[in-house]
């Protein structure tokens, strides 16, 4: 019996060694899994913080706050424009339109552009001027001028409204593109004729006179090289005795010196007897 529970109590002993070496082994292999690549392992890091991102919707208010000032400006120049309209109209006796299309009529028959220019109130203000002439060129006192826009054309009829330009009332009424009667003062094309200034109507030639012959005479002058020819013929007035030509010069200076030389003299070929009193004037 002695030896049973010896034998017992060594198979218990031998027991509580291999488990507390079973233990041992598996607290150990569990500490060296842990150690070696556990995600839970890594020390925490510290909570990102976000940062404040500004709104969208922020600096859009004074943009939607300077677009309502801007309509509202906008609202209160045309209504002040209106009452200057208003105000021209009782003196003129006529309804005036609100357009960047100024009609000036009664002016004199040398005027130019740059004296309409500078009538203007603002530098710039005017984008073009056109000339009315008829079909046989002739210049009929008027002009439509084409404003940057339809304020700067309310400032210019308000501040020069019955003035005088070379001892030449001038009247001045706004066109209304929508108007029928006024739309055909209104050009189809808006940027100035690129000949501006480069052309001389030359009037009162003999009505046998011919462009070789005025080629001739014209030679000492620098006509414009183009493809088609630089004397082209105008129509003149029914039953009249003379013929006119436009004669196209290569620059401004050229085309008044050769209105210089030519203006209000006697022009006489050698085939004709009849000496002819000639006009020259640059076309615009």
């Amino acid at each position: 019996m002695a030896s049973n529970n010896r034998s017992m109590s060594s198979t218990e002993g031998n027991n509580n060694s291999e488990s507390n070496g079973r233990n041992a082994g598996s607290k150990h292999s569990l500490h060296g899994t842990f150690v070696t690549g556990s995600k839970w392992d890594v020390a925490p890091k510290p909570a990102v913080k976000p940062t404040p991102v500004p709104r969208k919707w922020e600096p859009l208010k004074g943009q939607i706050t300077s677009d309502v000032e801007d309509n509202e400006n906008s609202q209160l120049t045309i209504q002040s424009n209106l009452k200057k309209l208003e105000a021209i109209a009782k003196v003129s006796k006529k309804k005036q339109a609100y357009s960047p299309y100024l009609l000036i009529s009664s002016l004199p028959s040398t005027v130019m552009p740059d004296d309409i220019k500078r009538m203007a109130v603002s530098e710039g203000s005017i984008s073009d001027i056109i000339y009315h002439r008829n079909r046989c060129m002739e210049f009929q006192n008027r002009v439509t001028v084409v404003f940057r826009s339809a304020t700067d054309a309310v400032d210019f009829i308000a501040q020069k409204y019955g003035k005088f330009l070379g001892s030449h009332k001038v009247n001045m009424s706004m066109l209304d593109p929508y108007n029928p009667k006024d739309k055909r003062l209104i050009p189809p094309q808006l940027p100035s004729e690129p000949l501006s200034g480069l052309l001389v109507l030359v009037s009162g030639l003999p009505a046998a006179s011919r462009p070789d012959n005025l080629r001739t005479e014209f030679r000492r002058f620098h006509l414009m090289d183009t493809t088609e020819a630089a004397i082209i013929p105008v129509p003149s007035r029914p039953k009249a005795s003379t013929c006119q030509y436009l004669v196209q010069l290569s620059s401004r200076s050229e085309a008044f010196r050769f209105v210089r030389t030519y203006h209000n003299t006697y022009f006489q070929f050698a085939e004709f007897r009849k000496r002819c009193p000639i006009r020259a004037t640059v076309i615009y």
